[in-house]
């Protein structure tokens, strides 16, 4: 009997110790929309910047970019970037002295210049973090391109 016990108190431990989770809505971008987006960046007519937003939310976005010139150097206060390279090649600058920036709008740095930020080579597969309150800028060597997917984070409320 004692035997009983214990193994039908063994089953009931997982469903004791497990309570229901709240999920908020899930994002699913499948694979398809985002190959259509870089499709649709690699076919786009020429121009400096396509940026195509897949998804928008208060604490978070996401969006595939075509650059075929760099950008300019920007500081986000309150969002991490997530850039994940699709085709091509850039460099990343980031972190050094960021001077004559403006706000653009509450917490969005854009403008001026990075001295002495460091250089990180982006290919296609890379994946590359911008922490919050670092200043950044995509640079693309002349006659080139690249296409990558960023997806801003909102650190913590």
């Amino acid at each position: 009997m004692n035997r009983s016990l214990i193994l039908l108190g063994l089953f009931a431990l997982p469903a004791c110790g497990a309570a229901a989770q709240e999920v908020e809505e899930l994002i699913y971008l499948p694979s398809a929309r985002l190959a259509e987006a870089v499709r649709t960046a690699s076919a786009a007519a020429p121009s400096p910047v396509l940026a195509t937003t897949l998804e928008q939310r208060d604490d978070h976005a996401s969006i595939m970019v075509r650059r075929t010139e760099s950008s300019g150097p920007e500081l986000h206060e309150a969002f991490d970037d997530v850039y994940i390279v699709h085709e091509g090649a850039a460099v990343l600058v980031y972190g050094g002295t960021y001077e004559g920036a403006q706000t653009t709008e509450p917490g969005e740095l854009r403008g001026g210049t990075i001295t002495g930020g460091t250089r990180q080579a982006l290919a296609p597969g890379d994946v590359m973090v911008v922490p919050a309150e670092v200043p950044h800028q995509v640079v693309i060597e002349p006659g080139k391109s690249i296409i990558y997917h960023v997806i801003k984070v909102r650190r913590g409320k």
